[in-house]
């Protein structure tokens, strides 16, 4: 069975829907399904978690002919154990691909989503960002998180620490470091970029339209139809059924809920982030800029502004 050895750890929210697309259309590319979520025990994702076995099965199909053989699951920069259980997995010969976001645009884009799959109860994104102290100790939690700290929304802007963990246990030969803003800028350029570093060819059948892309694929933003079906759908016994982690009880159960899911959900513009929050919250996250600029020899002046 093949295992695989390359590893995209993007936050969500941070263009890793639309690259892990690109990557798993590659002739010589294995990609599992995304969200396997089976590194970062201290994230509780899953809980009981996903056994090895279910994991490995992931990966049955991929073919003797590809030449890598990877996952991607957001969160795992979150984490503060998946590096080590990723490099203890694959004695320290995997390769690590992460993307990263302007802080404050992402903390606002994350809160998003997490009200849209229902681990934010708090609709309103500076009454979440002033609720982070009740939260860190325990209280006014939604009725259900995952993973289990998913709003302690500044706790996950340390970036500089995040990419540290890696690149001090694989080196920086096997770990790639990418800036949404130029994935953004050039989609093309940027996956060429990846390729190269994976040591694959850029030019391929079907490349073309590969790079199309669609509005889905470009992190559009979700809101719901209606919050009573969300709560059916998107609790955690149901999610563990539709991604892989248990079987359906009943036949049928498991498209059923992709269904229903799918069906409930309405894209619609994010309502624009109040400008003075915005501009505290660069203030407030300026040292954690700085630092990764420093980790990465790299100036984010967009992200400074």
């Amino acid at each position: 069975m093949r295992r695989p050895s390359f590893f995209f750890i993007g936050h969500p929210r941070s263009g890793s829907g639309l690259l892990d697309g690109y990557l798993g259309r590659h002739p010589d590319i294995f990609m599992a399904r995304k969200e396997l979520h089976y590194f970062g025990a201290d994230l509780r994702y899953h809980d009981p978690p996903r056994s090895l076995e279910n994991y490995l099965d992931h990966f049955s199909k991929a073919p003797r002919t590809a030449a890598v053989v990877g996952e991607s699951s957001t969160w795992m920069l979150i984490s503060t154990r998946a590096a080590a259980e990723v490099h203890a997995f694959t004695r320290g010969e995997a390769k690590i691909l992460m993307t990263l976001r302007e802080p404050a645009s992402w903390l606002q884009s994350l809160h998003s989503h997490l009200v849209f799959t229902g681990d934010e109860d708090i609709a309103d994104f500076r009454a979440a960002l002033e609720a982070e102290p009740d939260r860190q100790a325990g209280r006014r939690l939604p009725p259900w998180s995952i993973p289990a700290n998913a709003t302690h929304y500044r706790a996950h802007t340390a970036y500089a620490a995040q990419v540290r963990r890696y690149l001090e246990l694989f080196g920086p030969d096997r770990v790639k470091v990418l800036i949404l803003d130029d994935l953004q800028k050039d989609p093309e350029g940027t996956y060429d970029e990846v390729l190269r570093w994976l040591g694959l060819r850029t030019d391929f059948p079907g490349r073309a339209a590969l790079l199309q892309g669609s509005a889905r694929t470009r992190n559009s933003n979700r809101t719901v139809r209606s919050g009573w079906v969300r709560s059916q759908v998107n609790q955690p016994s149901r999610r563990r059924v539709l991604e892989g982690v248990d079987p359906a009880p009943l036949p049928g159960v498991g498209l059923l809920i992709r269904a229903a899911r799918r069906l409930n959900i309405r894209y619609a513009d994010r309502p624009p982030a109040d400008p003075g929050l915005v501009a505290a919250l660069r203030a407030e996250l300026r040292p954690e800029v700085e630092a990764l600029e420093a980790l990465l020899g790299r100036a984010l002046p967009r992200w400074r502004s």
